[in-house]
């Protein structure tokens, strides 16, 4: 029954958008559903359901790949021997990461660790502006919304590393996965 009374509400928002066309109308009904299936809140939950060695080996496969030029001129060499815990606050997503033989490692996803050496903290929607360089790590830690703690040395190297990064680092796919994740979840209700 709860299903039905769904399709009902699901055709009187339709029915209510008559100055759009049919597919304007399905796009601007499922957009809320769909964003907050996406939301930053729901994503640390999801991802703690796939097995944390797809997990590690994804990030790991995804930074090496990636940054594979500034690994091979050294630019992560001070992460030697060193943990960083990566926080994206409002999905209570946390990851660890190193750097071993010149490449990066993953030790564990969707959990904190309170043994990383230092931490960066951040909200979804500003990582994606700061991956995408639409904003430096200066200005959002200076705007309180970039965090750092533990090895304050070593967090901020990392967040200077961060501002370094080349636009054509990040590849194009995604960015526009990125782009569109972000447009997602950032679209008010109708």
């Amino acid at each position: 029954m709860n299903q039905f009374h769904e399709l009902i509400q699901f055709m009187s928002q339709l029915t209510n958008l008559s100055h759009l066309s049919f597919a304007d109308k399905i796009t601007a009904t499922l957009q809320p559903k769909l964003a907050a299936l996406l939301a930053p809140q729901k994503l640390g939950s999801c991802i703690s359901f796939v097995p944390q060695v797809i997990n590690r080996k994804l990030i790991e496969a995804v930074l090496n790949r990636v940054l594979q030029e500034q690994i091979g001129d050294g630019d992560f060499d001070y992460l030697t021997g060193k943990w960083l815990l990566v926080e994206i606050r409002d999905a209570q997503l946390f990851t660890t990461i190193g750097f071993r033989n010149h490449q990066f490692v993953c030790r564990q996803v969707a959990q904190e660790s309170s043994d990383a050496d230092a931490r960066l903290s951040v909200f979804a929607a500003d990582a994606i502006d700061l991956v995408q360089q639409n904003i430096d790590p200066d200005t959002l830690f200076f705007q309180r919304k970039l965090t750092i703690g533990g090895d304050t040395e070593l967090a901020h190297h990392v967040k200077n590393t961060l501002d370094t990064l080349e636009p054509d680092t990040i590849p194009k796919l995604i960015k526009t996965i990125l782009q569109k994740y972000q447009a997602i979840i950032s679209r008010p209700a109708i």
